[in-house]
C-alpha cells in the first residue's frame, strides 16, 4: 500500500509553512478545496506543508505516477500582493538546493525531472506574498487570504472534471 495519492491521476500539493505568514497560502488552498468541494476519486488534494521534496522524491520512485502534479505555493516575484500566476519551471534557476528555500520554488530540478523523465504534466500556481515575517507569525495577509478562495475555484474548474 502506497501513499494516499498512489492511484490518483492528478495530485494537487499545497506547499508552505503555516507558521510563516503568507507562506501558508498553499496549505490554505488545499484545506479550502478539501472543505468546500467534492474532490473526484482520481484527484488527491494534499497539504504538503514543507514536505514537498519528500513527496516528489516518492513520486519519482513510485511504480504508479500521476499524469499531472499541481504545486500551489506562495512566492515573492515582485507582483501585486495576492496576485495569482503560473510559473514556467524552465525559467527557474537550474541549481541544486540542499534544502527548502522559502518563496523560491522548492525542488525546481525535481519538477523538471518529473516532467522530462517521468512524463508528468507539472503546473506551478503561485500567489504573490504581501510580506514575509522574520520569525513565527501564523496567518495570511488580507490580499493573500483573499486569493485562497479564488485559487481553489480555479483549481476545481480546471482539474475536478
Amino acid at each position: 500500500m502506497g501513499p494516499e495519492w498512489y492511484d490518483k491521476s492528478i495530485l494537487i500539493l499545497g506547499c508552505g509553512n503555516v507558521l510563516i505568514g503568507d507562506d501558508g497560502f498553499g496549505p490554505a488552498v488545499a484545506q479550502h478545496l478539501q472543505g468546500n468541494f467534492t474532490i473526484p476519486p482520481d484527484v488527491c488534494v494534499f497539504d504538503a506543508g514543507t514536505s514537498v521534496r519528500e513527496i516528489l522524491f516518492d513520486t519519482i520512485l513510485s511504480d504508479k505516477k500521476p499524469s499531472k502534479i499541481v504545486v500551489v505555493d506562495a512566492m515573492d516575484c515582485a507582483r501585486k500582493p495576492g496576485e495569482l500566476f503560473c510559473l514556467d519551471i524552465d525559467a527557474l534557476p537550474k541549481i541544486k538546493l540542499d534544502d527548502f528555500s522559502m518563496h523560491q520554488i522548492p525542488t525546481s530540478n525535481l519538477l523538471r525531472e518529473l516532467r522530462d523523465l517521468c512524463g508528468i504534466e507539472v503546473i506551478v500556481m503561485a500567489c504573490q506574498v504581501s510580506y514575509t515575517p522574520d520569525g513565527v507569525e501564523p496567518g495570511l495577509s488580507t490580499p493573500v487570504e483573499g486569493a485562497v478562495k479564488y485559487a481553489a475555484e480555479i483549481l476545481a474548474l480546471e482539474h475536478f472534471k
